[in-house]
């Protein structure tokens, strides 16, 4: 894949000035403290703790604290070389564009922070511990930070359709775990400077704790993941007819969520809003959910209780809380005439439209017991005619935009044509289906 210009001159501008710096601190560094510090930020790397799709967190904010600390500019900016052999394994694609990147990145954060640190203790004559010199530890850790942050956001802004800002929104939360970090980075610099070197192995406790957490939200995350998806396994099981609908309503939504700008709490709110907005169907009989054919209004009365069904069984679980008004409301339209509740756009949420949207594009391009899969262009075409009344045009022309992109393909396959006894899926057209209340 070609990259795009913008993203390789922001990658250039990164990784260039960079490049000056590290010619500039060679040869201000010893060997021996550039392996050992080269080594710490290493080994901070490969202790990383994964707290979002894609993001990574670790620990070589406290190694280079102690680094400059210790250092100075020279052996930070050398130092934070030791980070590029942990990329090697990570990288998928584009591999020297986002090594370039990478390097840019903590070269250029190492530095900008090392001089913020070297220049405060200088201007304020800071001895260590005094208050100034504390002051100038903690600028330098939220420099640090934030110079990280701001660079990625770039990145991702321009590799992305998600929005600067919107990248930017985690940066409060990271800037408050600098606190910590600089506790942990100044009882480092105090052993090294009162004690032996081998007292640096009473750090192993702190910084394990410290480690400790980050796994534990990655752990959290996960166990998240796997409830959820517990949760689609069970209405999969039940649904023989739209068997991997759940996953698929997912993974679009999140494409048609980064396309709008989204930022990313939001799309992962988005994902498990998506894999459960069906979960309610437990809780209609599966002599409806299974039967081949159009439902009659009494079955079709029961089957549109189940987003309120899925809003109670998800009522109590804390971190899918704000899920719950996608499920509950993902069949309402914007004119009030949806169910189970007719409420209309002025209650529906830009979430509850994507994915009501993409729920009835996967419902018509995928084969059922009681049709065949319409095209994506025919699909498309659907979703317009109701924009406006059922669907909301923003979130329709995204989801175009989208499909075209990824060249998203209609599912043929149905995988339970044994449970249509014999019977020929009929073809139907969408309005029929529209209208006869088959789209789920």
């Amino acid at each position: 894949m070609t990259a795009q210009p913008r993203l390789v001159a922001y990658v250039a501008g990164t990784a260039l000035p960079a490049l000056a710096a590290l010619a500039w601190a060679l040869p201000r560094v010893s060997v021996g403290a550039v392996l050992v510090a080269g080594a710490a930020v290493w080994l901070a790397e490969i202790w990383a703790a994964r707290v979002r799709e894609n993001v990574e967190a670790t620990l070589s904010n406290v190694v280079m604290l102690v680094i400059i600390m210790v250092g100075g500019p020279a052996l930070a900016v050398v130092a934070s070389c030791g980070a590029l052999p942990a990329f090697v394994p990570r990288i998928r694609d584009r591999f020297a564009l986002r090594m370039a990147f990478n390097f840019g990145q903590y070269a250029l954060a190492a530095l900008v922070s090392a001089v913020v640190f070297e220049q405060l203790v200088r201007v304020t004559d800071a001895q260590f511990v005094s208050p100034w010199f504390l002051l100038a530890v903690v600028a330098a850790s939220v420099v640090y930070s934030l110079a990280n942050h701001l660079l990625v956001a770039g990145v991702v802004a321009l590799s992305s359709s998600e929005r600067f800002w919107g990248a930017l929104r985690s940066i409060g939360a990271s800037l408050l775990m600098q606190v910590p970090y600089v506790g942990i980075a100044l009882l480092a610099v105090v052993i090294l400077r009162t004690a032996t070197p081998w007292a640096l192995l009473f750090m192993a406790v702190p910084t394990l704790i410290a480690r400790h957490g980050l796994l534990a939200v990655q752990r959290l995350d996960e166990s998240y993941d796997r409830l959820v998806r517990g949760f689609v396994k069970t209405i999969e099981v039940k649904d023989l007819y739209t068997r991997g609908h759940s996953e698929r309503v997912a993974e679009l939504s999140v494409h048609v969520a980064e396309e709008l700008g989204v930022p990313y709490d939001q799309r992962r709110l988005t994902r498990y809003a998506a894999l459960l907005h069906d979960v309610g169907k437990v809780g209609v009989p599966l002599c409806i959910i299974n039967k081949p054919g159009p439902l009659d209004d009494d079955e079709f009365g029961q089957m549109k209780q189940h987003p309120s069904i899925g809003a109670e069984i998800l009522r109590d679980i804390d971190f899918l809380e704000p899920a719950i008004d996608i499920v509950r409301f993902h069949h309402e339209r914007l004119d009030g005439g949806g169910y189970p509740h007719g409420i209309d756009e002025a209650g529906l949420s830009d979430i509850v439209r994507i994915v009501t949207a993409v729920d009835a594009f996967d419902a018509m391009t995928s084969t059922r017991s009681y049709r065949r899969a319409l095209s994506v262009a025919a699909a498309v075409d659907e979703l317009r005619r109701c924009t406006g009344t059922q669907f909301d045009p923003r979130m329709v022309e995204a989801l175009a935009r989208v499909v075209d992109r990824i060249d998203w393909q209609p599912t043929t396959e149905f995988a339970s044509a044994e449970h249509l006894h014999g019977q020929e899926i009929p073809l139907g057209t969408a309005e029929e289906r529209l209208a006869g209340g088959g789209m789920t």
